[in-house]
């Protein structure tokens, strides 16, 4: 009878431990590759290079696209702003989103 309930256990477990190594890539590549978006990329562009965003604000004239870049603890957006022609006006990366170093503390 324990080892029917230990299987589920270990497996929950060992996904926790694994979930922090995947945070961590997906934000080295939300940096590297926001440092590859333009002014003047079209939306359909940036969502090939960075993929669905995390978070997106609609303004007067302009739309707001932020994935995340940090770790679990310090979180950081990357911004795209899009204006009214629906092409990239500016971009805002994290200080840290160079993509040259990997973030830490996951």
């Amino acid at each position: 009878m324990l080892t029917k309930n230990f299987v589920p256990l270990l497996t929950l477990a060992a996904a926790l431990l694994l979930m922090p190594g995947c945070t961590a890539q997906e934000s080295f590549q939300n940096a590297e590759n926001c440092a590859k978006v333009e002014v003047g990329m079209s939306q359909e562009q940036v969502r090939r290079l960075m993929g669905a965003p995390t978070g997106e604000d609609a303004a007067a004239g302009s739309t707001t696209w932020s994935y995340l870049f940090g770790s679990a603890t310090d979180t950081q957006p990357i911004r795209i702003q899009f204006g009214a022609d629906g092409k990239v006006a500016s971009t805002a990366c994290a200080p840290q989103a160079s993509g040259s170093e990997r973030p830490t503390g996951n």
